[in-house]
């Protein structure tokens, strides 16, 4: 399994995607969103899944979570989280 690691933004848009849903669905669902994306990273850790995007750079990646899509790139060892 690869590691998975964030960048700044990543981890902003984290904080942001939590603050928006405590904001209009409570602290709970906000809670239970964040938990499921950090699902999704652990499912991209141990799977090449994503559609490439080519256009956004060489390596970048993208995948559809709900309302968000998360961009990251992969390699062997690891899994970048660029933006969500």
């Amino acid at each position: 399994m690869r590691t998975v690691k964030l960048t700044p933004k990543a981890s902003e848009d984290l904080e942001n995607i939590w603050h928006y849903g405590w904001q209009h669905f409570g602290e709970i669902q906000a809670d239970r969103y964040i938990n499921h994306l950090s699902e999704i990273f652990s499912i991209m850790s141990a799977n090449n899944i994503g559609t490439p995007r080519p256009e956004l750079g060489e390596y970048i990646y993208a995948l559809p979570f709900e309302r968000h899509i998360i961009y990251f790139i992969q390699s062997v060892t690891e899994v970048i989280v660029i933006r969500i």
